[in-house]
């Protein structure tokens, strides 16, 4: 049986990214497969920061009165032509037309008599917003590998960006299995089925799409024609809860091998989620999950995760931290444990079994034991993973 590390290395050894050229306004969350460069520079071209009177700073030295020639607002195609010893109104953002190179807002300044008086010199670029000083163009507005923010939309579009090549976003198909589960809240001896809502909750966060298909009786049959329908579905990660341990009714495993996929492996050392599955069949991945609602969750986070970011260029990233108590473990087992963590120190909640839903509320992190010891002693430096 694999480690849990030799499992999860397998699972992305089979990693395929895929690429597509998206629009911006589409491209949030998304991550950008190369550096994007600046179409243009940003300002465009030298433009006031107020509202005022422009200047050419080398008259201001010796003359402090100046005959207005006339206006110009942003977005006015009209050029001012320069005379010596004359300036011209400007809205803010209005081009500062070459050699005027200084503009002073109305409140620095005495008009009279078609005529504006200075107090004083101004200095080249006073109140100028310079071409180029927030962008220059070709310069690098984001750095391959990054995940796009709205922030980010914002000056892609702001510098002349349309299109950007990106990582596809991953496509998450669920199916739960089993008799004894009911998605509708009805209050009965059934087990209402949450995990939907679990997976569905981190789209945005891990940028994946989600389709759940709902529940799948322990029916041979039904689970060998929606396997074969899906399996139609390309670039897709299949997850299915239920029917991988060994009861007489756990059926996925020979409906996968029915349909051509290829089992990579079954049962990991790892706790919860033993029983574990993954095949993959071209380029689709699946994975069968156990059916308790703990046992999937930690299937969700430490495998399939990795794989949805190692597919956008990202890892999943643990922090360390020091261990508060003793703990017992196998040696050899992974364990994933609910847990809370405060100042990089750790606490292993009591309530560990994988149907148990109350430890996973007061939790705040997963923890990870993997050390190949019996016990885990207090003081013990162990990774683990912030909720």
């Amino acid at each position: 049986m694999l480690t849990y590390s030799a499992a999860l290395k397998r699972v992305l050894n089979f990693a395929r990214k895929k690429t597509s050229i998206v629009k911006v306004e589409k491209s949030l969350q998304h991550v950008c497969v190369r550096n994007i460069n600046s179409k243009k520079n940003n300002p465009f071209f030298n433009n006031s920061l107020l509202d005022g009177f422009a200047f050419k700073s080398s008259d201001t030295v010796s003359n402090k009165s100046f005959k207005i020639l006339g206006a110009t607002s942003a977005g006015q195609k009209n050029k001012i032509k320069y005379k010596k010893n004359c300036c011209y109104k400007i809205s803010t953002g209005a081009k500062i037309f070459h050699p005027y190179d200084c503009m002073m807002p109305y409140e620095n300044l005495q008009i009279e008599k078609g005529a504006v008086k200075l107090k004083k010199k101004i200095s080249k670029n006073t109140n100028v917003r310079k071409i180029g000083s927030d962008y220059k163009k070709g310069q690098i507005i984001l750095k391959k590998n990054t995940t796009i923010t709205a922030p980010d939309l914002l000056a892609l579009k702001s510098l002349g960006i349309k299109n950007i090549k990106v990582y596809q976003k991953p496509t998450i198909i669920l199916f739960c299995t089993g008799n004894e589960i009911i998605d509708n809240v009805k209050i009965n001896d059934k087990v209402i089925n949450s995990i939907p809502e679990y997976i569905k909750s981190f789209s945005e966060r891990l940028n994946f799409k989600f389709i759940y298909l709902g529940i799948l009786k322990d029916n041979v049959k039904q689970l060998h024609s929606k396997i074969r329908k899906i399996q139609k579905i390309k670039n897709v990660i299949i997850i299915s809860t239920g029917g991988v341990s060994a009861g007489h009714k756990d059926f996925i495993p020979q409906v996968l091998k029915k349909n051509k996929f290829k089992v990579i492996f079954h049962k990991i050392l790892m706790k919860p989620g033993r029983p574990t599955l993954f095949a993959i069949k071209k380029s689709s991945y699946y994975f069968g999950l156990p059916g308790n609602p703990i046992s999937t969750i930690v299937g969700f986070h430490f495998l399939i995760t990795p794989l949805l970011l190692k597919l956008q260029s990202k890892i999943l990233k643990l922090k360390n931290g020091r261990m508060l108590q003793n703990y017992k473990k196998n040696k050899n087992l992974t364990l994933f444990l609910r847990g809370i963590t405060n100042n990089k120190t750790l606490k292993i909640l009591s309530g560990q079994e994988s149907f148990r839903i109350k430890s996973l509320v007061n939790a705040n992190c997963w923890i990870k034991l993997s050390q190949k010891k019996s016990i885990v002693k207090k003081g013990s430096r162990v990774d683990y993973y912030d909720y």
